[in-house]
């Protein structure tokens, strides 16, 4: 199982040098004496090329961006194009994911060829005199992907860009339908077509029964699963229930706060391990399940777990999860999370009404005690569910400060709690794909409280300004869904470039 976060952009760079073999003058050469000879520029041309290479190491520096070594192409002033030249150029062609030339003059017409042989995407390097506006418009008129970086910030954004679509395309997602296994009854707002999904960014979905996956997490004879009787499946074992027990105790000492039992806890965090074993089972790097499906069986109650602690724990390790069978979600997750290099968020997205005074009105999980210091802050909107992780601020960051609670009021479903009251201030990414995979709607907003610490359920909001209240509400109703996913900072530009990379048209709110 590969996770998302651990898949490499290959970077491959060639330098593309012009060496006279003959002195002469001329409108496109000039200088003095031995600068003319063909060892002068083979000598400037070898200092670029380390040049390119020191440029390449001090300024691509995400460890998610993988530099390949660097290629010395020589061309001559009779501008031919040997078969070798491309031989050369196309090492190891099957593992690269972008060509980053930087060229010159009398060089340019090898990056057309080049990416009308293989297309591969190419990218030529920023602060290139000339050749980005002359190389790049004529690919990207015959079809093919090409890139001219403005600066060095851009051009590492475009690649973290091409990562997450890449990732994308090496995404296998678990799911584990009741009825309907292209959507559940709570999210109608997720994609229409799964097979669109997959037509469109090579997202593949591997589907386990909701019966067999919740049989797998009992520890007995997998062939008496009643769900496939006689079939050896992989069910939890002894072994499993000891590294359960032991990743539950360490739950429990590391939270602020419990209000729960042990062996209530033992449950929830069985079903999230199960979801772990499964998921290496069918070579998957993100999860989803559905909620009232599941919880009509009455096999939630009788289990006596909730799928929100599984949710959390996967989104903190980099394994994006998604309530309620929300596929439109759980993808969103990947890409914000991959972009972010942190975990997301996702819950009910909504704005909060004030009254006639200009106050705002507390309502479902927002109390008045939540909003007694923001009440005037206009353009209010909130997320609330019970799944939040501990990895909001970097997958290489610290745990944040935790807590735990039931998710029912009898006492089950462990769910962790975050105060995100304390993050006040911090700017939030959301996004969310149109459910016929057309438009990608991309905001940001500023925390500005929460609530539901201590409470149970789907209670724990995350309050936060949007720009215009009323512009964010009336796209997310056309472009967007009920589930907005989160992330901490600033990640628009990124989501534009990505957008346009999978043939999305972008609304911003």
């Amino acid at each position: 199982m590969k996770r998302g976060i651990d898949i490499k952009l290959n970077v491959r760079p060639i330098f593309l040098s012009l060496v006279h073999q003959t002195v002469f003058e001329g409108p496109c050469r000039f200088g003095h004496d031995e600068e003319l000879e063909m060892a002068y520029d083979q000598m400037v041309e070898a200092e670029l090329f380390e040049q390119y290479k020191k440029d390449l190491k001090k300024y691509i520096t995400d460890p998610q961006i993988n530099v390949m070594e660097c290629i010395y192409i020589e061309r001559h002033e009779d501008f031919m194009s040997p078969e070798s030249m491309f031989e050369a150029m196309t090492v190891d062609n099957d593992e690269v994911d972008l060509y980053l030339f930087n060229t010159e003059i009398g060089r340019t017409d090898i990056t057309t060829e080049f990416a009308q042989r293989y297309k591969k995407p190419i990218a030529i390097m920023p602060y290139n005199c000339c050749c980005l506006a002359d190389c790049v418009p004529p690919l990207i008129a015959r079809g093919l992907e090409a890139y001219g970086f403005y600066d060095w910030d851009d051009a590492n954004k475009t690649m973290r860009a091409m990562r997450v679509r890449k990732v994308l395309r090496n995404m296998n997602v678990l799911v584990t339908p009741r009825y309907n296994a292209n959507k559940s009854f709570s999210s109608e707002s997720s994609f229409n077509s799964l097979a669109q999904v997959t037509d469109k960014f090579g997202i593949k979905f591997r589907v386990l029964n909701v019966h067999e996956f919740i049989e797998t997490t009992h520890v007995v004879d997998p062939t008496t699963n009643s769900t496939v009787p006689g079939r050896n499946i992989n069910n939890l074992d002894e072994a499993d229930m000891v590294e359960i027990e032991r990743i539950t105790d360490e739950l429990i000492a590391g939270a602020n706060k419990v209000g729960m039992e042990r062996d209530m806890i033992i449950k929830s965090v069985k079903l999230w391990y199960n979801a772990q074993k499964q998921m290496k089972l069918y070579d998957c790097n993100a999860f989803s399940m559905p909620c009232p499906d599941a919880c009509a069986t009455r096999r939630l109650n009788q289990e006596q777990f909730t799928a929100c602690l599984c949710h959390s724990l996967n989104n903190e390790m980099g394994i994006p999860s998604a309530c309620e069978y929300d596929i439109g979600a759980v993808v969103v997750m990947m890409i914000l999370s991959n972009l972010s290099n942190s975990a997301a968020y996702m819950g009910n997205t909504n704005p909060i009404f004030y009254d006639e005074n200009g106050d705002a009105i507390p309502e479902r999980v927002i109390t008045a005690e939540n909003l007694k210091d923001i009440k005037n802050v206009p353009n209010l909107y909130y997320t609330f569910h019970s799944t939040p992780n501990r990895k909001l601020k970097g997958f290489d960051q610290p745990y944040e400060e935790y807590g735990i609670q039931p998710f029912a009021y009898s006492g089950w479903g462990a769910t962790l709690r975050y105060d995100f009251a304390k993050d006040a201030g911090q700017v939030i990414t959301m996004a969310r794909i149109s459910p016929d995979c057309s438009h990608m709607m991309i905001a940001k907003g500023t925390i500005v409280g929460g609530g539901g610490v201590d409470s149970q359920n789907c209670s724990l909001s995350v309050i936060f300004t949007v720009d215009n209240q009323k512009d964010f509400f009336k796209k997310q109703v056309r472009y967007g869904g009920n589930h907005m996913p989160l992330v901490y900072g600033d990640y628009t530009e990124e989501l534009e470039m990505l957008a346009e990379m999978l043939g999305l048209e972008v609304v911003r709110a």
